[in-house]
């Protein structure tokens, strides 16, 4: 292994190893446990859920993460919460519902036992892939009515779901194998937040969606554009990109990141505000980026031979891609906005931070600098090697 190599491997360790925002197995058992604190506390005032309690009082940790992962699952819960929260909490609920049958669907998850077709994904967590456009079914609805609502806020916006293939299945896997190739630690810490994987055809004001992180919509979901992304190491970036985020938001749930969450900030590749929530979980994304870009820099020859020569893919340039970057823009690249938001984070805004906030940007920084030394200190093309 190259010394450029070892640096990139002892990142990819200390990035999956903080025990608030690196530790996957750590913080999904503070998710796991959230849900299950919860039930016991919804179940005073649902009926339906008080039913269930005894089996998931049983149930292990796979369980309940199939049964909680589930988007429609988790949106009611999430929904239950916040009900509890301001006394509005009452039965009949969608949680008592839902919550039964997701019991019974196992070891598959609500939704997805009634895909139109199964399509399960291997690695250290289970995933599956969405399959409901044409169906009847009323879950699918539901599912289909979440995701139109992303792109409901203006008439510009539209988005299509797109039922995968054995093909599309294949290529979402490849993506997986390779992301967990590169990155061993922080990729796979990052893929094991993630649900569900849905393709989609979209456009939103800002031109055309790559990939995007379901959000409050449709929990535990990412949806790609493979179509748009055309290649593996690009794919892998993106599935990291949206994991990533959907682990920091499961990492949020028990250690605040800001004093003044919506406060905004502005960055000089957008024309738009970002709150200073939306730039913390950036510049985790970039940092996390930049390290997969190092790692495809410095991979060996068989990673090479099994998802082929990133510069014999043919794209367009941009920041958060693996093959074709901007070189030419003040913020072309992912090292590049990441260093600019690991700056002003740690000075003209961090006093927007809380202490957890200033702890996790400190825990980033540093993680990345060796690597920013070792591989991105001279032109980056040059390093591309095989070993």
């Amino acid at each position: 292994m190259s010394t450029t190599a070892k640096v990139v491997a002892t990142a990819d360790r200390i990035l999956s190893e903080h025990p608030n925002f690196g530790d996957s197995n750590r913080i999904l058992a503070k998710v796991y446990a959230r849900y299950r604190f919860g039930a016991e506390l919804f179940a005073d005032r649902l009926p339906g859920v008080a039913a269930a309690l005894e089996r998931l009082d049983t149930m292990p940790d796979a369980d309940v993460r199939r049964i909680f992962f589930d988007p429609l699952v988790r949106l009611a819960t999430e929904d239950a919460f916040t009900e509890l929260e301001t006394g509005q909490l009452a039965s009949p609920h969608r949680l008592e519902d839902l919550l039964p049958k997701a019991i019974a669907a196992l070891p598959s998850g609500l939704c997805q036992s009634h895909m139109l077709a199964r399509w399960d994904l291997s690695s250290d967590e289970r995933h599956w892939m969405w399959a409901i456009a044409g169906s009847c079914d009323p879950y699918a609805a539901q599912l289909q009515t979440a995701f139109d609502g992303i792109f409901s806020a203006s008439p510009a916006n539209r988005g299509t779901l797109l039922n995968p293939d054995a093909a599309a299945r294949t290529k979402v896997q490849d993506a997986i194998a390779l992301l967990s190739m590169l990155l061993p630690n922080s990729g796979t810490a990052a893929l094991r937040h993630v649900g569900a994987i849905a393709l989609l055809d979209a456009q939103l004001e800002g031109g055309i969606v790559l990939s995007a992180a379901g959000g409050d919509l449709t929990p535990s979901t990412v949806f790609i554009s493979l179509e748009q992304l055309g290649n593996p190491w690009d794919i892998a970036g993106c599935l990291l990109h949206e994991g990533l985020h959907m682990k920091l938001f499961d990492a949020a749930r028990s250690v605040s990141l800001a004093k003044a969450p919506d406060e905004t900030i502005q960055v000089p590749w957008r024309n738009v505000r970002w709150s200073i929530v939306r730039a913390i979980f950036a510049y985790h994304v970039y940092v996390h980026l930049s390290l997969f870009k190092a790692a495809a820099l410095c991979a060996d020859k068989r990673s090479f031979e099994l998802f082929g020569d990133p510069s014999a893919y043919v794209i367009r340039p941009h920041a958060m891609s693996v093959v074709n970057n901007d070189t030419a823009a003040q913020y072309g690249r992912s090292i590049d906005r990441a260093r600019y938001l690991g700056h002003m984070l740690q000075t003209q805004w961090s006093p927007l931070l809380s202490a957890g906030g200033i702890d996790f940007v400190d825990w980033l920084r540093s993680s990345l600098d060796p690597v920013d030394e070792a591989v991105f200190s001279e032109a980056p093309e040059a390093l591309c090697a095989t070993n």
